[in-house]
């Protein structure tokens, strides 16, 4: 049986969405469930509210810069939600496909270690990126009352403040009003971060679990030797087999995820530029721990795809070292034909299997490069202001 840890938080979260990943659904409705319909028209009309806010402020370097940045996630937590709903099928064909080579390669004890450690790294990095992510949507929810709180002992007045940049058509100076933008404000944030988390840590669990895959074909090349050519020979066929697999799922993870990905680092930069002049302008301010808590969510959701995409396309160049460190000197005496099938699988093993977006691929490089070229035009902004 496949360790219970596989997509297990995943499956939680996609649950809160209506949606489900292992489980055989018949009603075709549940492709658009209720809950992610919600989530997209909160995130949606909340949307316009804060495009109006920047247009309204232009001149105000703070508060347009806060506007794009409540914007950027919107319209990637938009994107993510909107791109998975239209490849729900494709997706759960993907996550079906990982689970039957799962179950098969679990049943011996080289595979069943290497896909239980794997399962446990995935399922903590995803409870400790949630963790992060929420910690954010909550600080911003309740940063709001506590500024007024504050103001209200300073001044004795209570003004209205609330957790994102909006503007409305009503003034929010009586309770009732407050009242109903405020909780727009919440279900917006939530309707922001439950598909963002669920995306995320999906694309987290399957990028291990292949990491997986492709760590168990290299030890298996480590050791095929059987006990008559016969039995070599079928080794060989299985192990060259799941490296074919690991390959397709790799491929298709990169083809499902490719756009996300090239939306993920483009609105990366631009949001890491902005929290970043956000910090600096509200050093020793209450509001500062609400920005670094965002901008830790934001570095994780970089680091999730670049050090995930560095691991599978590093994981796969390996399997042709491993062929190199295994003992084929006696094929080369016994079947000098199977030679050429380990040159070619040694080739094809370079290659890889990179993950992109397109014009950036997912590594370590690129996450160095989102940071430093974020850091850099913190200066510019300061420069406007």
């Amino acid at each position: 049986m496949l360790t219970e840890k596989f997509l297990r938080l995943q499956s939680i979260f996609f649950r809160l969405l209506g949606l489900e990943l292992l489980d055989e659904l018949d009603d075709e409705s549940h492709r658009y469930p209720r809950q992610s319909i919600c989530c997209i028209l909160s995130v949606a009309t909340f949307l316009p509210l804060t495009i109006a806010f920047g247009l309204q402020n232009i001149q105000n370097v703070e508060q347009l810069t806060d506007s794009l940045c409540s914007v950027l996630v919107d319209l990637l937590a938009l994107c993510k939600i909107a791109f998975f709903l239209w490849l729900y099928k494709d997706f759960r064909f993907l996550i079906q496909q990982f689970h039957q080579i799962l179950q098969r390669e679990n049943q011996w004890s080289v595979g069943a270690r290497n896909i239980s450690r794997e399962n446990h790294r995935d399922q903590f990095i995803s409870v400790l990126y949630s963790y992060c992510f929420v910690t954010a949507g909550l600080s911003a929810c309740l940063m709001s009352p506590l500024s007024m709180l504050i103001s209200y002992h300073r001044t004795g007045q209570l003004q209205p403040d609330l957790p994102f940049p909006s503007l409305y058509p009503w003034d929010n100076n009586h309770i009732l009003n407050y009242s109903i933008s405020y909780l727009w404000n919440v279900c917006a944030a939530l309707g922001v971060a439950l598909p963002t988390v669920c995306v995320d840590t999906l694309f987290c669990s399957l990028s291990h679990n292949l990491c997986a895959l492709f760590r168990i074909a290299r030890e298996k090349m480590m050791h095929f030797e059987g006990r008559s050519p016969r039995e070599t020979h079928e080794n060989l066929v299985h192990i060259f087999k799941l490296y074919e697999e690991c390959l397709q799922l790799g491929n298709f993870l990169n083809e499902y995820f490719r756009p996300l990905i090239f939306a993920q680092f483009v609105a990366a930069s631009l949001h890491l530029c902005v929290l970043c002049y956000q910090l600096s302008a509200h050093l020793l301010e209450p509001a500062m721990l609400f920005y670094f808590a965002f901008t830790a969510a934001i570095i994780g959701q970089v680091s999730i795809y670049c050090f995930c995409g560095s691991s599978v396309n590093t994981e796969s160049q390996l399997f042709g070292q491993a062929i190199y460190e295994c003992n084929w000197l006696h094929i080369l005496r016994e079947n000098w034909q199977l030679v050429s099938s380990l040159k070619i699988a040694m080739m094809r093993s370079r290659r890889g299997c990179p993950i992109d977006g397109y014009f950036f691929e997912a590594n370590r490089e690129t996450l160095v490069m989102i940071v430093r070229s974020a850091i850099s035009y913190v200066t510019l902004l300061r420069s406007l202001a």
